[in-house]
């Protein structure tokens, strides 16, 4: 009697196991598994950048960064020109909001822009490119952001707050 409860425990923990975990799919491997982790199977899907930062504010002082990047990578020419330079697509779409540690009563300080450039890396370089966010409610400060990019994706090198030159 033992020896069918201790069988029949086994049998349920494995059956347990069994279903908690992923299913096996019996199609060809087509996925592309980018910098961050995000598998896809189309390039044209966005991948993420999540940010959640403190950045020093010249009037607020310290001021808290959430939200994200979506990006699109692609490689478009990756037959080397003469340079030895990798064309890539990149197009980029912040999303994120600022918000004051002090937690005055003010309107909502939003981040939020696109664009999409070619940038041209080599094999084994990195690209700094430079973005400015204007943030709404805002006439003081802008958002840079610096990203590198390299032929296998993109990351986020600094953000920073930087005063407008009246």
């Amino acid at each position: 009697m033992k020896t069918f409860f201790l069988t029949l425990a086994a049998f349920s923990l494995a059956l347990i196991i069994m279903g908690c975990q992923e299913n096996v799919s019996t199609e060809p491997e087509t996925s592309t598994l980018f910098k961050d982790g995000i598998t896809t199977t189309n390039t044209n899907l966005f991948n993420r950048i999540k940010i959640c930062c403190e950045v020093r504010d010249p009037e607020y002082g310290a001021c808290n960064l959430n939200g994200n990047v979506n990006y699109v990578h692609q490689v478009i020419n990756q037959t080397m020109n003469p340079l030895g330079l990798n064309e890539i697509l990149l197009k980029l779409q912040m999303d994120s909001r600022l918000c004051d540690m002090l937690g005055m009563m003010h309107l909502e300080w939003r981040i939020e822009g696109r664009s999409e450039d070619v940038v041209y890396v080599s094999e084994e370089g990195i690209a700094v490119i430079e973005k400015c966010y204007s943030i709404t409610n805002r006439t003081d400060v802008v958002l840079l952001v610096k990203y590198l990019v390299t032929t296998d994706g993109v990351g986020i090198s600094s953000l920073n707050l930087a005063p407008l030159e009246k």
